[in-house]
């Protein structure tokens, strides 16, 4: 089977402390790898015990985080940007009367179109259709190649080491701009939306918990279940939420129909396994054979789903606790 990895940027790792205390935790259940970019001197133990420091310290726990969230390998990541020395000598457009434009004219791949649609979001954040220039031209310019280059990134982490961009907002909207000017989509990205829609917020989710889930067996047809429903809807996000909804209550109904009680059968069996006079009683060795049978395909069947209401029980009961 393929690893399915997440790639983090620098920006959205050390500065996005929401998503290191509830979006980190839903990809350390959902990707085998996650690479975090790197800049400068990395120390990947102070960053873990960053995760960790409102739990008590756990070397074992550590240990796992450590397993999974991994820093890019920088050999790779300087083939594909080049080093921060070229990075930083690259300039911006500026072109028109008095240069006072400063988008480029005509975009000739996505990164140039991403970094319009940027600017273009940025200043109606501001309120106004375009900066007049000055600080808040450069303001701007740097948050968007910022963002743009976190996808250029990706794009060639991806096609070296497939994985999939978590974004903060800016680099979600580069990533967005990106595709529409490629006309390229995911049925890996919308399999990670759906999880992330079935998934509660993790937030008050202690770590520990989360490795417990990561563990846990069913994670696997867990993934399984929502990749399946997405590949039938054909990457329509909506159509997989519902048949992954319609899955979800018909296991539930499933099992309530199991465990209907059927009394004639369970008085039947009762006198079957307690016959006298047998030092061994075949009924009653049959049909404990046939329930512990029973229980662990229902287990493999529907692991996914125990587990499912296992993680939205222990975020609602976090949730609770932590108004």
């Amino acid at each position: 089977m393929n690893t399915s990895r997440a790639l983090v940027s620098h920006l959205t790792s050390i500065t996005d402390k929401e998503f290191r205390a509830d979006h980190l935790k839903l990809c350390f259940l959902w990707f085998d790898e996650i690479l975090i970019e790197t800049i400068g001197d990395y120390d990947e133990k102070r960053f873990v015990e960053g995760l960790l420091k409102a739990e008590p310290p756990q070397r074992a726990l550590s240990h796992a985080l450590s397993d999974v969230i991994r820093p890019l390998d920088r050999e790779l990541q300087e083939y594909i940007t080049g080093d921060w020395r070229s990075q930083a000598q690259r300039g911006y457009p500026r072109w028109g009367k008095n240069y006072a434009n400063y988008t480029y004219p005509e975009p000739e791949n996505a990164e140039q179109f991403a970094h319009n649609h940027l600017l273009e979001l940025i200043a109606q954040e501001h309120g106004v259709k375009m900066f007049e220039g000055g600080y808040d031209v450069e303001q701007a310019e740097g948050r968007a190649r910022i963002a743009v280059d976190a996808v250029t990134l990706w794009e060639g982490v991806n096609a070296e080491l497939p994985c999939m961009l978590q974004a903060n907002r800016d680099e979600k909207s580069a990533m967005t701009a990106a595709k529409q000017f490629a006309s390229g989509s995911s049925l890996q990205d919308a399999s990670f939306t759906l999880f992330e829609v079935a998934i509660p917020s993790l937030l008050n989710v202690t770590w520990s918990d989360v490795a417990k889930f990561r563990k846990n067996g069913s994670l696997r047809s867990l993934r399984e279940k929502i990749a399946h429903s997405v590949a039938w809807a054909g990457a329509d996000l909506e159509a997989a939420k519902s048949l992954f909804d319609r899955s979800e209550q018909e296991a539930i109904d499933a099992m309530l129909e199991h465990g209907r009680p059927r009394v004639k059968r369970v008085a039947i069996e009762s006198i079957l396994a307690n016959l006298p006079g047998m030092p061994l009683n075949p009924f009653s060795l049959f049909f404990g054979i046939r329930d512990t049978t029973g229980v662990k395909k229902r287990n493999r069947e529907n692991g996914w789903l125990y587990l499912l209401r296992d993680i939205k029980r222990v975020a609602g009961e976090c949730d609770s606790t932590n108004p």
